[in-house]
């Protein structure tokens, strides 16, 4: 048959631990960040159509010998 582990019965086992409540007057809810006005915000319905681009720039800076690229894509479509 299929073994299984053998138990050894605990008195002291109360079920599952967790954490108790405590009451904090001070409670406001779940806390949300601020909301502030954005007027630069626009919604691009086109994200797709951009101007061409002319040129791509890496900048990388390390302090190891060897610095490898890996899975570098250059398209037109």
């Amino acid at each position: 048959g299929e073994w299984k582990a053998p138990q050894i019965r605990n008195p002291d086992y109360k079920g599952k631990w967790t954490a108790p409540k405590v009451d904090n007057p001070e409670y406001k809810g779940v806390w949300k960040p601020k909301q502030i006005a954005n007027p630069g915000y626009f919604s691009d319905e086109q994200p797709h159509a951009m101007a061409p681009i002319g040129g791509i720039g890496i900048e990388l800076w390390t302090m190891q010998d060897g610095a490898l690229f890996d899975n570098i894509l250059i398209s037109t479509d």
